[in-house]
């Protein structure tokens, strides 16, 4: 089976002196890309390295809401004019978190808005980060869409994101999550969203699945997730694997 992790952090300080086995690991149990996301500047800079360092490797750079008022918008317009080899494939991640941070819901909305229009400006697609604030990501995105696609990462479906994924034609990313016990949850919302809008990732270095938690998670677990992920639709693994591939190709504008 074929896979490309649409969400990863090779940038992250645990590669560091590991990336390149790592990497090659993931290349021979048959991952074919792997998307390293930018949070701020200088992980969306690492990023963009790896993407020149590897053919396999993309970048997605943007600021990530809890990084809010340390960095300026116009800095990853910057990185993207000054450093694009091509492989720049979207504006991410980006959106809203209040699991930790509740006290400046304003200034997140009003970087997650800039860094739409930023996207739309560039014609790039966006991977939007949304964490206990569901109604608030529902309202932002339906008020200021993004013209050229939206994935949503990490995808903890409520009745608010379903219904905007289902009628706006959004992507949505599986990874590590839907393997954890609170996942069962998730059955009737799985069955509402088409196969044909999902996508897989790893969140590495983060959010292995099970039966690995406690491990760093790499590209190698795509497998695990796609496993679960068939279970949950009741399809085929490899029938599902050959549709999340297609998918993330279409939607990064990937030309193989």
């Amino acid at each position: 089976m074929i896979y490309y992790d649409t969400h990863a952090h090779y940038n992250d300080e645990k590669f560091d002196d590991v990336v390149d086995e790592t990497i090659k690991e993931c290349l021979d149990i048959g991952v074919h890309y792997i998307n390293n996301i930018g949070y701020n500047i200088e992980s969306s800079k690492k990023a963009i390295e790896l993407s020149k360092k590897y053919n396999e490797c993309y970048a997605v750079i943007g600021i990530h809401p809890s990084d809010v008022g340390k960095c300026e918008v116009e800095d990853i317009e910057k990185l993207y004019k000054n450093l694009n080899n091509g492989k720049i494939v979207a504006i991410g991640e980006i959106g809203l978190d209040y699991y930790w941070v509740k006290d400046n819901k304003e200034e997140q909305k009003k970087l997650f808005i800039s860094q739409i229009d930023l996207a739309n400006k560039l014609k790039l697609p966006i991977v939007v980060h949304s964490r206990d604030a569901s109604l608030d990501t529902y309202l932002t995105l339906k008020e200021h869409p993004a013209k050229y696609g939206t994935l949503l990462h990490c995808f903890s479906p409520t009745e608010d994101l379903v219904r905007l994924v289902v009628e706006n034609n959004y992507m949505v990313a599986f990874g590590g999550n839907i393997t954890y016990n609170r996942a069962k949850s998730f059955q009737k919302y799985m069955d509402m969203i088409p196969a044909t809008q999902i996508v897989i990732e790893t969140d590495a270095p983060y959010l292995p699945p099970v039966p690995l938690r406690g491990t760093i998670n790499t590209s190698k677990n795509l497998p695990i997730i796609l496993e679960k992920l068939a279970e949950y639709k009741h399809m085929d693994v490899e029938e599902l694997s050959k549709i999340v591939y297609r998918n993330s190709l279409e939607f990064f504008n990937i030309k193989e």
